[in-house]
């Protein structure tokens, strides 16, 4: 399948290229386009999953994730380029709200003070990586740690005060402190 979307050759368009319509890595159903991009944000590039594998995996609901993803999509404009693509090639959807128009929830993920800062289970320089690569490799580096472990994350990327905290929204993990460019996420139960 081909999409064309002006010589846009981000990260999140490469992906929905490779992934829609192929199998989720859980159940075997075809991605849809929106399903492609959300695996993508939340780091399952190489594992993509369908909605409700998604949901069940992070432990949520799949109206809620499904929400959260379209929000995360609006305010990073690589995501919302591919997510714009994908609704293309989806078709409208009484499920999944249209872009345009749609607003951010609020963050339940408050980062601690700095003085609060816990002492972290391994430190992680992921430079100036960003839009997916940071979240991939990340979703790797977390589930590497045990159950409630804190990873100390240093990313220059000018986009990650925005990203991360999100990520861990959607993710179900925690962001402790937060101080461009370094930020503790303590890995979920």
């Amino acid at each position: 399948m081909t999409i064309s979307v002006d010589n846009d050759d981000s990260l999140p368009l490469r992906e929905l290229h490779r992934l829609v319509g192929g199998p989720c890595g859980a159940c075997d159903r075809p991605l849809m386009a929106r399903e492609a991009v959300g695996s993508v944000a939340l780091g399952f590039k190489d594992a993509p999953r369908c909605l409700p594998c998604l949901a069940r995996g992070l432990a949520r609901e799949a109206a809620d994730l499904r929400a959260d993803l379209v929000a995360y999509a609006q305010h990073r404009d690589c995501y919302a380029r591919a997510w714009a693509a994908a609704e293309r090639l989806d078709g409208p959807s009484p499920d999944w709200k249209p872009l345009a128009g749609f607003v951010e929830p609020k963050m339940n993920n408050s980062p601690l003070p700095p003085r609060d800062a816990p002492d972290p289970a391994d430190v992680w320089d992921a430079g100036s990586l960003g839009c997916g690569e940071l979240v991939l490799a990340l979703r790797v580096r977390l589930n590497a740690l045990p159950s409630r472990a804190v990873l100390k994350v240093t990313a220059t990327d000018p986009a990650a005060p925005e990203d991360l905290p999100a990520w861990c929204r959607l993710t179900g993990h925690t962001l402790v402190r937060m101080e461009h460019p370094d930020y503790y996420i303590r890995r979920k139960d």
